[in-house]
């Protein structure tokens, strides 16, 4: 069998102590022993600064390490729980910057593969406005990204599906793809979805994924489909054939930013409890700035 390029050594998984990061960590923890990879747990501190005529500094400072001491015992408790229950030690750490800073930073000094990150699986209207973190990470992670909703209750993926509507990643995404299929003992379904602008593309793609995945020797079923809503597609799709996880690749079929448009990500994002896998290359250049959610700088004028 044909060596994998493409590996899973180190993953991280941000934490905010809630059920849907608990659930999110046992997936990320169950992956973590199946592909020997190296599990990182972070926990991100909001803090907030003044700026004045003395410079930069952090408002409510004792509060800010409190509220960290407290962080460090719940992260202690992880650690623990983590060698009990399936004997892995990983690396704790907390942060006082945003979550994508703080994963960004990581993927460069860690080298991290990918984040696991929970999440409620639908967007409050609120959310939808202002960005919801999942999706500010998805814009903005410098890496690869599970999205591991509450409600999924399974730490394998026996069934994968693979859906190809872009040009884009597919030798990562193939590679992946089999890995995953490997790791888990499971099948992929390669699920080609075009329409009458993009039928010639996408059938070049799909072409192009099915010789990969033949290759690699991976096991999977493979079928095209016509269909003018894509994300409907996937989604019935991964539904009819009780999927367990989703492939996609890191491009939109419009844009990222289509900020008050229910864009293909938002729609699979909220359409689905099944885990959604973004693939995306290490180290690839930040499409936007940052959104700050969770900091904040106060700026005074200085006196005078």
């Amino acid at each position: 069998m044909m060596q994998m390029r493409t590996e899973i050594k180190t993953i991280l998984v941000p934490t905010d102590f809630s059920a849907k990061s608990k659930n999110a960590l046992k997936v990320a923890a169950k992956m973590a022993q199946r592909h020997g990879a190296k599990l990182i747990v972070t926990h991100m501190v909001n803090t907030y600064y003044m700026i004045d005529h003395a410079g930069k500094q952090v408002i409510g400072s004792q509060t800010v390490q409190q509220t960290i001491e407290n962080a460090q015992q719940k992260l202690d408790a992880v650690h623990l729980d983590l060698q009990t229950k399936y004997d892995l030690s990983a690396e704790i750490q907390i942060s006082t910057q945003t979550m994508v800073d703080t994963i960004n930073e990581l993927v460069v000094n860690q080298n991290i593969d990918l984040v696991v990150l929970g999440t409620s699986g639908h967007q409050k209207m609120k959310d939808f406005i202002l960005g919801s973190t999942s999706y500010n990470v998805l814009l903005h992670a410098n890496c690869s990204v599970l999205l591991v909703p509450a409600k999924f209750k399974k730490t394998t993926f026996k069934k994968i599906l693979c859906p190809v509507r872009v040009d884009y990643e597919l030798n990562q995404k193939a590679d992946l793809s089999a890995l995953l299929a490997q790791k888990n003992e499971g099948g992929i379904n390669l699920l080609g979805v075009g329409n009458q602008q993009t039928s010639a593309m996408v059938r070049q793609a799909f072409l192009e994924m099915k010789k990969n995945l033949t290759i690699k020797s991976a096991n999977f079923i493979s079928e095209f489909q016509f269909s003018t809503n894509n994300a409907e597609l996937i989604i019935e799709a991964a539904k009819t054939q009780g999927s367990d996880i989703i492939i996609l690749a890191d491009q939109d079929e419009d844009s990222w930013k289509s900020f008050m448009a229910d864009n293909f990500f938002k729609k699979v994002i909220n359409g689905t409890d099944i885990p959604l896998f973004f693939v995306k290359s290490k180290l690839k250049k930040i499409k936007n700035n940052t959104e700050t959610l969770t900091s904040y700088d106060v700026t005074l004028p200085v006196p005078g």
